[in-house]
């Protein structure tokens, strides 16, 4: 077990910030680095898919919130710390760290380097690459990747599920309340999802594969559907919105011709995703492929969640017999 004194937030978006503010609640102190001051004025989209002025106002709040500037650089920032937090994902091409707020970059090699250098022991991250990893262990440090914690899954599902409903609201010209709905997938995301659809008063069939998972289906309410047959579905169903949770190919070109035009599709999935894009091009279909949505739509609580799953795991320095912090 762990006790983590002082951790340095290294990179990341709005999620990395407020994850800063909830270690400080649960008494680790703290340094930022690899933000921007915020000057910029072009009005080019960014990673939070909103213009990059948006994105500097809110992350000016976040930065003026918290009180404390970003570190000038990787060395200040690590100093003294015995953990380092990395964003989720913590890179995205294996070679520089996720850091779309900072004018700079910072490659993994240096990144190591530094943290080696500077006495880390815990490297904690989401999504870490195994060869990233690897190299961080065989420097003496230990990783921990909270991406793959049940506890982060399960609470991150939550404003999946509401970001997507989101989507719906914007995009929809009708209520989902008396509306048919498609929740193809009864994983996590699946069944939080089908709760808060039905609650909103609309019409839920949920797709699954297992018979176990049929019987909850309609223990919970809700109508059921075979995935590996949603061609029979769609010959007899007109839903206003599908919203797929499953990351393979489940809605193909035969799927898609007997899905209405006007009918929203929503993707949930990670790679690769569960629509053929092309084919949904094709046939004029409207696809939205929403990755990553707890860091664009909620991303206050999606970073309070990654720090109570690090600290959860880790434990704080103030942890230590105040169950009432913790």
């Amino acid at each position: 077990m762990y006790r983590i004194k002082k951790a340095a937030v290294i990179g990341g978006d709005l999620r990395s910030i407020a994850a800063t503010g909830r270690l400080r609640e649960r008494g680790c102190e703290t340094r930022l680095y690899g933000f921007r001051s915020c000057e910029r004025t072009s009005g080019e989209v960014d990673s939070l898919c909103c213009s990059s002025r948006a994105a500097d106002d809110g992350l000016t709040a976040y930065l003026s919130k918290l009180g404390e500037p970003p570190a000038p650089n990787l060395a200040s920032a690590l100093d003294g710390c015995d953990a380092a937090i990395l964003p989720l994902p913590a890179t995205s091409d294996r070679v520089h760290l996720s850091m779309p707020f900072s004018d700079e970059s910072l490659t993994l090699d240096e990144l190591i380097y530094t943290m080696k250098r500077q006495g880390i022991r815990l490297v904690c991250g989401g999504r870490l690459d195994a060869d990233f990893a690897a190299r961080c262990e065989a420097e003496g440090m230990t990783c921990f990747d909270y991406f793959a914690r049940e506890e982060f899954a399960v609470a991150n599902a939550v404003p999946t599920a509401e970001g997507a409903i989101a989507i719906a609201l914007d995009e929809l010209a009708v209520t989902l309340s008396g509306s048919e709905v498609l929740v193809v997938g009864f994983g996590r995301i699946g069944k939080l999802l089908a709760m808060k659809l039905a609650a909103l008063g609309a019409r839920v069939t949920v797709s699954a594969r297992r018979a176990d998972d049929f019987a909850w289906i309609r223990a919970l309410g809700y109508d059921c559907a075979d995935t590996t047959r949603l061609c029979d579905y769609f010959s007899a169903h007109a839903p206003v919105v599908i919203y797929n949770t499953v990351p393979s190919h489940i809605l193909g070109r035969s799927e898609l011709e007997l899905i209405p035009e006007d009918t929203l599709i929503v993707d949930l999935a990670s790679n690769p995703g569960g629509v053929d894009i092309q084919a949904a091009g094709a046939l004029g279909r409207r696809v939205i492929w929403a990755l990553s949505l707890p860091g664009k739509t909620a991303p206050l609580t999606a970073g309070r969640i990654i720090a109570d799953t690090i600290c959860d795991w880790a434990g704080c320095e103030s942890c230590k017999g105040d169950d009432k912090k913790c």
